[in-house]
C-alpha cells in the first residue's frame, strides 16, 4: 500500500480456545463513488445474524466434523476489497498487445470469480479500496484486476483501512477479504518503531471484538510498474522487476467464519500461511498396534479386544528396556487444519510429546504415502504419523500429550525487511504488521491441539 506520499495470529488460542483481538476505533459514514450500483451499497453491512458454531476447547475429536457440518450452513456474508494504490499498478498492469498478464491478475481473477460463485456465502460483495472503500461490483472489480488500474490512489493508509472494516464490516458469520501489498509507509521514520501499536489500535479502538481472527496468506508475483519504496529514505521509485514482489490477503472475521472461508476457498491453492485466533476442532487420532510398531504392548482401552473404532488412546507394556524399547506409532488425521499445520517440517520442530513419570520420547513425524492411503488397515485414515518410544515399563497408569505448539512460521522473518530500497521478494516490516494482529500478553500460547494418551503396565 505505497504510493510517491505514504501508506502507511492476548494469547491466540489456535486449536483450544478462542483469541481475544480487539476491535476497531469508529469512523464517518461511507460514501461511496458517483455510478457506484446501489445494490452493493446495501450489501455493506449485511444484518448481523447468529455467529457460527465453534468446538468447545475440550471437544473429542469426533467434533472435527463440526467444520463439515458448519459447511452446510453459508457464511452470511463476504466483503472483498482490493486496494488500487499506485503500488498496486505493477500487479496490475495495463493489458498490452503481447496480451501478457501477471501471475497476481491470473491468481487474483479466478478467486474472485470463485468467490462470485461459491455457495459457501449467501452474500458477495466487491469494494475497491483507495483512501477509503467504494462499493463496486464482481464484474468492475475483475475487469479491474484483467486491465489494470485506471485511477490509482495518491494514498492508502493500512491502519485507515483495517479500522474501518472492523467498524463497518464486522459481523456474525462474515469475513473481510483484504488483497494489497500490504506496505505499512509512515509519513515519518519516526513512527517506524510503532508500526506494531498502529495496527493493534486501529483493530481495537472501539473496543475489543470476541472471537475476531484473522488469516494471512503469502504469495508472490511477477510485478511490471513503478517500485515505490515503503521509505523515501530508502530509495527512489523504479521501473520493475527483475525479481517477484510480495502481495497478501488477509481474512477477517469471527474465529469459525474465518476458518470456514478459510477451507472453502484459500486452502487448495499454495501458499505461505500465519494464522491468528482461528480455532479447530481436535484432530481425530488413534494409536495403530500393526504399524511400525516395535516391542511387547497391546491396547489398553476398556473392550479393546472387541472394539473396531480406530480411537484407541491407551498403550499398555509387558515390558520395556533400552535393548528392548517399546516403539508404537499415533496416527493423526490433519486433515482439517490448515496447510501451516499439517506442514512436516513445521510439525517436526513444533509438535511435543509431555509425560508425567515416563522417559517417552516423540522419535518422529511423518506424512501419509501413497502406501498408507492404498492400505486397507486403519493407517489409510490418518494424514500424519508420530512414532513414540519408552524403555521404562510404567509403574502405574501415567499421562502422555502429543502437543502441537502454535509458533510463527519460519517465512514471515524471511520476507520481511527494513529496508525495501531495492526491490526485492520481501516486504516492509512485515513482521512487525503481524505482531500488531498477535499483542503479547502475561502467559504462554495455547496450543493448536492437545491430544491425551495413557501408557499402563499390562494386566
Amino acid at each position: 500500500m505505497r504510493y510517491p506520499t505514504s501508506f502507511p495470529r492476548l494469547l491466540p488460542a489456535l486449536g483450544l480456545t478462542l483469541l481475544l483481538l480487539p476491535g476497531c476505533y469508529s469512523r464517518s459514514d461511507m460514501k461511496s463513488e458517483e455510478g457506484a450500483a446501489t445494490t452493493d451499497v446495501k450489501t455493506e453491512t449485511p444484518a448481523a445474524s447468529a455467529p457460527v458454531a465453534t468446538s468447545a476447547p475440550d471437544a473429542p475429536e469426533e467434533a472435527a466434523d463440526v467444520v463439515s457440518g458448519a459447511a452446510a450452513q453459508p457464511l452470511q456474508a463476504v466483503n472483498v476489497f482490493l486496494e488500487v494504490s499506485g503500488s498496486m499498478e505493477g500487479f496490475m498492469p495495463k493489458t498490452g498487445a503481447s496480451g501478457e498478464n501477471t501471475q497476481f491478475q491470473q491468481h487474483v481473477a479466478q478467486l474472485l470469480s470463485e468467490i462470485n460463485r461459491t455457495p459457501a456465502a449467501r452474500k458477495k460483495a466487491f469494494f475497491r479500496i483507495k483512501e477509503k472503500p467504494y462499493a463496486d461490483t464482481y464484474q468492475g472489480i475483475s475487469a479491474t484486476v484483467r486491465s489494470g488500474i485506471q485511477q490509482p490512489a495518491k494514498s492508502t493508509e493500512l491502519p485507515a483501512v483495517l479500522d474501518t472494516l472492523m467498524t463497518r464490516y464486522y459481523q456474525p458469520g462474515t469475513v473481510s477479504v483484504l488483497i494489497s501489498d500490504f506496505i505499512y509507509s509512515p509519513k515519518n521514520a519516526g513512527a517506524i518503531p510503532y508500526i506494531k501499536t498502529d495496527i493493534t489500535d486501529a483493530l481495537q479502538r472501539n473496543g475489543a471484538q470476541p472471537e475476531m481472527a484473522v488469516s494471512v496468506y503469502g504469495y508472490t508475483s511477477d510485478f511490471r510498474g513503478t517500485y515505490y519504496p515503503a521509505l523515501k529514505a530508502a530509495g527512489k521509485k523504479t521501473a520493475c522487476c527483475d525479481t517477484e514482489i510480495p502481495y497478501y490477503i488477509w481474512v477477517l472475521g469471527p474465529a469459525a467464519a474465518v476458518r470456514q472461508f478459510d477451507a472453502a476457498l484459500l486452502e487448495q491453492q499454495p501458499a505461505k500461511q500465519a494464522h491468528f485466533g482461528v480455532t479447530y476442532p481436535r484432530p481425530a487420532y488413534s494409536l495403530l498396534s500393526k504399524f511400525q510398531n516395535k516391542g511387547s504392548w497391546y491396547y489398553g482401552d476398556a473392550g479393546a479386544s472387541k472394539r473396531t473404532a480406530d480411537a484407541y488412546r491407551v498403550v499398555a507394556v509387558s515390558e520395556a528396556s533400552a535393548q528392548q524399547p517399546v516403539e508404537f506409532v499415533v496416527g493423526l488425521n490433519l486433515g482439517q487444519l490448515p496447510g501451516q499445520y499439517r506442514d512436516v517440517a513445521y510439525l517436526k520442530q513444533n509438535l511435543t510429546l509431555q509425560g508425567v513419570d515416563t522417559d517417552a520420547k516423540l522419535l518422529d513425524l511423518q506424512a501419509a504415502s501413497a502406501q498408507t492411503k492404498a492400505s486397507s488397515g486403519p493407517e489409510s485414515k490418518f494424514t500424519h504419523f508420530a512414532k513414540i518410544r519408552l524403555t521404562k515399563a510404567p509403574k502405574a497408569a501415567r499421562p502422555l500429550v502429543l502437543r502441537l505448539q502454535d509458533q510463527r512460521p519460519a517465512w514471515v522473518a524471511q520476507w520481511t525487511t527494513r529496508n525495501d530500497g531495492t526491490p526485492a521478494p520481501k516486504t516492509f516490516a512485515l513482521s512487525s504488521l503481524l505482531d500488531g494482529l498477535e499483542p503479547q500478553a502475561a502467559g504462554e500460547k495455547r496450543p493448536v491441539f492437545e491430544l491425551p494418551l495413557t501408557v499402563q503396565p499390562a494386566e
